[in-house]
């Protein structure tokens, strides 16, 4: 019994007052059953595991409605009826207009889930509201620990800290309710709860101990949570946000290839500019050679120096073994592994097993993306961040055996921006005719100037679309 032992019905104690009561509520006589317990039940007082489950039963026997038991540490907490704050209707409303403040902030109010937004972070992790509670604040805040884990003390140890900063605090499942966690991060000052759960999936917390709680409540699953705690508690600082998502099958408001985005403008743009990528610091001629995130790991510290290594077998596709042939060289720097023989996760998971602090995949050709695997829970093991360079970048890294690199963030490298010059370099981007070829060269050169791998891929496609020499800057027309 991890958490609602019965159905979710009240023990009602109290029966509603009615006009020919004179609207007095008056109190519901105690069923016999009840007075042959040998506890008497009482709302939000604690009893053990087994006279809960002899309550339940002696309930069910006599056609009663089973009590609302929630386990609490070793014992079981009697719960008034779990009532929701969520709307069903609301799931089913058409987009916002665009532009309508007053329609935005009505979806973004009444969605039932929704994802943080973390920047750095190589993926959205999905939240599920609570039944209880408020809507999620809005814009990016701190994500901060809860001190105690669990959140179960009736002020947090780093309420200050919390306030201060008024942010988002995470905490584990157990040990207390759902309700008293919210409530104490209430009095230590935070702006929301997101509960990490102790088992498998995802769900709507219920907290009928707290339903009308100034404070918005969520939850995440398991190990996408377990792997934002480990990252915190090894000093890595977050920041996130909050973004509801509005999902419609099909639209007359809004006209738009989504099914589901966020709920506002503001949400949105928070989503389109969380960082992807950027560049590596350190190189030989101070080149910015461009890397992409994968689509697992953990953020990049950005302030961080890395040692490079090299993997043995070069492409860490080593049969027989979970770890690479010099994990003890590789143990604690960034492990340079090539594309190609064997899946990414693959070569992440034994660069990982060998303890390396960081991954970089080399392209095998002059292109990155953000590569992931499916289904996406199996990379959720790897707990360091996981990149992509292009051949371009891994050249020059072939010459950094040894030496120290950083790997500074860039709003500029996208994963979109490379689909683009993805299609130059394939020549499918190119115009017609030749004339308007050698302005698109001048202005993507122009452009993309201080992106060596971009300008190399440029070059490249043009070469290969006109099937001749590629001009000099400054003299394509």
């Amino acid at each position: 019994m991890n958490s609602i032992v019965a159905a979710l019905a009240a023990l009602a104690l109290v029966v509603p007052a009615r006009a020919q009561d004179g609207g007095v509520a008056r109190v519901k006589e105690e069923p016999d059953y009840v007075k042959r317990l040998p506890f008497k039940p009482k709302l939000f007082e604690p009893v053990d595991a087994e006279d809960a489950e002899q309550h339940i039963k002696a309930a069910q026997e006599h056609g009663d409605a089973a009590p609302n038991y929630f386990q609490v540490g070793e014992e079981m907490l009697m719960l008034p009826e779990v009532f929701s704050n969520l709307d069903d209707a609301a799931v089913k409303q058409d987009f916002p207009h665009e532009g309508n403040a007053a329609e935005e902030e009505a979806s973004r109010s009444s969605r039932w889930w929704g994802r943080l937004y973390i920047d750095g972070w190589p993926q959205t992790v999905q939240y599920m509201r609570a039944h209880f509670g408020e809507p999620p604040p809005a814009g990016l805040r701190p994500m901060i620990l809860a001190d105690p884990p669990d959140a179960c003390a009736a002020v947090l140890n780093n309420a200050e800290e919390i306030k201060k900063y008024d942010a988002i605090v995470v905490a584990k499942r157990g040990t207390c309710t759902f309700g008293t966690k919210g409530k104490n991060v209430l009095a230590s000052g935070g702006a929301a709860l997101v509960i990490v759960n102790n088992e498998p999936g995802n769900m709507h917390a219920p907290g009928p101990d707290a339903h009308d709680l100034k404070l918005s409540v969520s939850m995440v699953a398991e190990d996408e949570g377990n792997l934002l705690i480990s990252s915190m508690e090894k000093g890595m600082a977050l920041m996130a946000a909050m973004v509801p998502i509005h999902c419609a099958a099909q639209s007359e408001t809004v006209q738009t290839m989504d099914l589901c985005r966020g709920s506002t403008e503001a949400d949105r743009a928070i989503a389109n500019s969380i960082i992807e990528g950027g560049w590596v610091k350190g190189l030989p001629g101070d080149a910015k050679h461009e890397y992409l995130q994968a689509t697992f790991g953990t953020k990049i510290p950005t302030a961080k120096k890395y040692e490079i290594v090299h993997a043995s077998p070069p492409n860490a596709c080593n049969e027989g073994s979970e770890l690479l042939d010099n994990a003890e060289q590789v143990a604690g720097k960034a492990v340079v592994i090539e594309r190609g023989g064997c899946q990414f996760l693959e070569k992440a998971m034994k660069a990982w097993s060998s303890n390396a602090s960081m991954v970089i995949i080399v392209n095998s050709e002059t292109s990155i993306n953000r590569y992931g695997c499916e289904p996406r829970w199996k990379g959720l093991k790897v707990d360091i961040p996981a990149l992509m360079v292009t051949d371009k970048g891994g050249e020059a890294l072939k010459l950094m055996k040894g030496k120290i690199v950083e790997f500074p963030a860039s709003p500029k490298v996208r994963k979109d921006t490379w689909l683009k010059i993805d299609s130059y370099r394939d020549t499918t981007g190119w115009a017609k005719k030749k004339s308007e070829q050698k302005m698109q060269l001048k202005q993507l050169r122009t452009e993309h100037a201080e992106w060596p791998d971009r300008i190399a891929a440029i070059n490249m496609g043009y070469g290969f679309k006109t099937n001749g020499p590629v001009p000099p800057h400054g003299e394509e027309l």
